[in-house]
């Protein structure tokens, strides 16, 4: 039985690895369940028996591809927290700059990881009658996860004063990450990028997004400064290895969510007290 269940999930990760491929050739639209059937020269029912229908697959993808974006902001805003430590800044700098590295992070994700970047960005641009219940439920837990990395650094700005409204974390960091992710689609426009570039308007929103939460203007300014420095000094790209979503290598590299430590369990948003929690 155990052989069995082994030789399934081989085969399920095979189907996902197949379309995965099929992403990065022919784009998500080139993404059915016919595709993946002739990319790994299976009847197109077989695929069915794993995947009951394209949203299912992607779905899967989607958790998976969210799962590297989280693990990845884990390993960056730690090293760069040792250079914000290291600087000697004051509690306050040392909120705020956290907070306006998110948005260099962001800024580097589409080169780093581009096929999950666009995985997640897909939550924007799907209507959400495209997947049904059983998939919402599955991806509901992954997004969560990933508005909890900016959450993360905003709450603990607020609950240390450096900004106002520790009851609006969670509206906060929701507004940044769809703010972030639709500066991004600044890339798509060709006009756009010849007179805009997205890292710079991404700065310049989250440090105005700062001031408006009641952040100190001369804080933030020395806080922006820290910031460029460390992150000229160890961009993102010098701490990640740039990758291609890969469900088989993934399955054997666990995602450290918190330091030290592997989170377990589902992850739930209690609007009601606008905190993220691991139950």
């Amino acid at each position: 039985m155990l052989v069995r269940q082994e030789l399934r999930e081989q085969k399920r990760r095979g189907y996902l690895d197949a379309a995965v491929r099929i992403i990065v050739r022919d784009g998500l639209d080139g993404l059915t369940m016919n595709a993946i059937a002739r990319e790994v020269d299976a009847a197109v029912g077989t695929i069915y028996g794993y995947f009951s229908h394209k949203s299912a697959l992607v779905t899967e993808l989607q958790v998976l591809a969210i799962e590297v974006l989280v693990g990845s902001w884990g390993v960056v805003s730690a090293e760069w927290d040792q250079e914000f430590c290291a600087a000697e800044l004051t509690e306050g700098e040392r909120d705020l700059a956290r907070i306006l590295a998110y948005a260099e992070y962001f800024a580097d994700l589409a080169s780093i990881h581009p096929e999950e970047f666009r995985l997640q960005q897909l939550q924007l641009a799907q209507p959400q009658a495209l997947y049904d219940e059983d998939d919402l439920s599955r991806l509901a837990p992954a997004t969560a996860d990933l508005v909890r990395c900016p959450f993360r650094v905003i709450h603990a700005a607020a609950g240390h004063g450096s900004i106002g409204g520790s009851d609006r974390s969670f509206e906060r960091a929701l507004s940044l990450a769809l703010l972030l992710n639709g500066i991004a689609l600044v890339g798509n426009v060709a006009y756009a990028v010849d007179h805009c570039n997205p890292r710079h308007l991404m700065r310049s929103v989250v440090a105005d997004l700062v001031l408006g939460w009641g952040a100190d203007p001369e804080t933030v300014s020395r806080a922006q400064s820290t910031v460029r420095a460390v992150c000229d000094a160890r961009p993102v790209a010098s701490v990640l290895v740039p990758t291609t979503l890969g469900p088989s290598v993934l399955a054997a590299s666990p995602v450290s969510r918190d330091a030290g430590s592997t989170v377990h369990g589902t992850l739930t948003v209690d609007l009601r007290v606008e905190a993220v929690r691991v139950d």
